[in-house]
């Protein structure tokens, strides 16, 4: 999308790691783990973005709820950590319901979230997505979902799945490690796009890749 709000910055490239491409599929990892903020950080940014959303918020979410999304919207990782580790959403409706019930039964918040759904649109430059193979917080299965798109749709995808061991569900621990042991790598590939260095893609392998 650069091309439409950025056309005078020369692409050539993009890293993309954990990537939450399905918001559905990523509130169902984080909700009840250690990061469960970032579903408070997700709901402000498209309230701020989609104005229709208020009156249902006003209408689900509880006054523990509408207390977590006002002190979040202020709040950074280490806040959101240390202030609601391993809370539930279903703490924070009036019915009792998950977020999750509440999306599935309600069309407009359905649409919001199918409408930021990545892997429509084809990057037009070279892609980098790294994805570690036990990610709880942001699922695997739907990060790898994005290289299959991206790769049907034409674009030079360049797949790691970083495999490891579970190293602790809900933790954020599966969701970090990867980061860290893909760090050298990633930053390779991207210092040599930023070299004029070409690459290829690995799209032909994915259906062998985990």
């Amino acid at each position: 999308l650069a091309a439409t709000y950025a056309p005078d910055v020369n692409l050539v490239g993009a890293y993309v790691g954990a990537p939450p491409a399905d918001l559905r599929a990523t509130a169902e990892g984080i909700d009840g783990s250690a990061l469960v903020a970032a579903l408070g950080w997700t709901i402000n940014g498209l309230a701020q973005s989609n104005p229709e959303l208020g009156p249902i918020l006003d209408e689900n979410l509880n006054a523990t709820g509408k207390a977590a999304l006002e002190d979040l919207s202020t709040a950074c990782v280490a806040d959101g950590i240390i202030g609601y580790p391993f809370r539930r959403s279903t703490s924070w409706t009036t019915t009792g319901e998950s977020l999750d019930d509440i999306i599935e039964r309600e069309p407009v918040v359905r649409g919001i979230i199918d409408a930021q759904k990545l892997g429509h649109v084809a990057p037009r430059v070279p892609v980098r997505l790294a994805t570690g193979t036990q990610d709880d917080i942001v699922p695997h299965a739907q990060s790898r979902q994005l290289a299959v798109d991206w790769c049907g749709r034409g674009a030079r995808v360049t797949y790691k799945a970083v495999v490891l061991p579970n190293l602790g569900d809900g933790l954020i621990t599966n969701h970090v490690t990867p980061l860290l042991v893909d760090q050298t790598d990633a930053v390779n590939w991207v210092t040599d796009r930023v070299k004029g260095i070409a690459t290829g893609s690995n799209c032909a392998t994915m259906p062998i890749q985990p």
